[in-house]
C-alpha cells in the first residue's frame, strides 16, 4: 500500500511538471505539413481507372510529429508520421506491403517536399517491394501525393493520389 501511495505522489509530481513545458522547436520544414491537418479526399489512378480515396492528418506529440492515414478504414489503409529528425525532417511509413520503409526529406521550396529512404531501414532487403519515395505538392487546398515503388532494388512504378481539402 505505501509503494502504491509513493507511486500515486511521484507520478502526480511528474503529471505536472509537463503541462508547462516549452513547446518543441520544429525545423522551419516541417512548417508546411502543419498545414495539412484535415481530411482531404481525391482520386487515385489504381490498375486503369481511377478510384476514390482519403486521407487524414492530425497533429500529435505536443506538435512534433503528423500523423497521415491514408484510405482510413479500408483493409489498405496505411499511417505516415512525420516527424523532426535532427534539423530537418524525416517520416515513417507503416505500408500495406507489411514494411516500415523510413525517409527523410531531400529538398523542398516550402510548397514541394521530396521525402526518400536512405539506406534500408524498416525492410528486410532493398529488393523487396517498399516504397522508396513519396513528393508531396502543396498548394492551398490542393493535395499531390507521388509514391514511388521499388521492386529487386529498382523503381517499378509511380502511384499519384490527387486530394482537395475538405474540412
Amino acid at each position: 500500500m505505501k509503494t502504491l501511495i509513493l507511486a500515486l505522489i511521484l507520478f502526480s509530481q511528474y503529471a505536472h511538471a509537463h503541462p508547462g513545458m516549452p513547446a518543441p522547436v520544429m525545423p522551419k520544414e516541417f512548417e508546411p505539413l502543419k498545414g495539412l491537418v484535415g481530411t482531404w479526399e481525391g482520386t487515385a489512378k489504381m490498375g486503369d481507372k481511377d478510384e476514390a480515396v482519403t486521407v487524414v492528418y492530425e497533429l500529435t506529440s505536443a506538435g512534433s510529429a503528423l500523423t497521415e492515414r491514408l484510405m482510413p478504414g479500408t483493409p489498405n489503409e496505411m499511417i505516415s508520421v512525420y516527424h523532426k529528425e535532427g534539423k530537418s525532417v524525416g517520416m515513417t511509413h507503416y505500408c500495406a506491403l507489411g514494411n516500415q520503409p523510413h525517409m527523410k526529406l531531400k529538398k523542398t521550396d516550402g510548397k514541394v517536399l521530396v521525402f526518400t529512404m536512405t539506406g534500408s531501414q524498416g525492410l528486410t532487403s532493398t529488393s523487396e517491394p517498399h516504397m522508396h519515395a513519396v513528393t508531396l505538392t502543396i498548394d492551398g487546398n490542393t493535395l499531390t501525393q507521388e509514391w514511388t515503388h521499388y521492386e529487386k532494388g529498382k523503381k517499378s512504378s509511380t502511384a499519384v493520389f490527387k486530394f482537395k481539402k475538405k474540412s
